[in-house]
């Protein structure tokens, strides 16, 4: 009974707060001027990324091997942070083609794991496919994040 009080009561709370000329907490925009971080003198801006070239543009798949289950395509892949920081949580995209060569389906996944300058392997990235004869082609780096530094 209690949970239907609740959701008699939201509405009609929405709808006094509209009248009164105010709009809810949770559906009011902060103008860039009203932020937090913009009304104190003393707040520091957020950190810019890196100076030089995106995160991304030196990070890339080195090599990948490939294994075949039922339903299932799962990769070995050999990642390369050419960056002087640590990256993280890399979406990656791997096509998959027929017997022709004809592409059959792009299959994207996020290795949520942490990449060092330089090599890093990482076994056991699955791919669903309904296909049954795809055979996987080459992977890509879509995304990465960096690493904040500590304070």
């Amino acid at each position: 009974m209690r949970m239907f009080a609740n959701l008699f009561a939201a509405p009609c709370i929405v709808a006094l707060l509209s009248l009164a000329g105010s709009p809810p907490p949770a559906l009011a925009q902060q103008k860039p001027a009203d932020q937090p971080a913009a009304r104190q003198p003393g707040a520091k801006p957020p950190a810019p990324a890196p100076a030089g070239k995106a995160p991304i543009d030196k990070f890339s798949v080195v090599s990948q091997a490939w294994h075949r289950f039922p339903g299932l395509a799962v990769a070995d892949i050999t990642f390369q942070n050419g960056n002087n920081f640590r990256v993280r949580d890399a979406v990656i995209a791997c096509e998959f083609f027929d017997a022709k060569g004809k592409l059959l389906a792009t299959r994207g996944s996020t290795v949520f794991q942490s990449f060092p300058p330089g090599r890093k392997k990482i076994d056991g990235i699955e791919f669903s496919l309904r296909e049954k004869n795809a055979v996987p082609g080459s992977c890509r780096v879509i995304s990465v994040t960096t690493v904040a530094s500590p304070n």
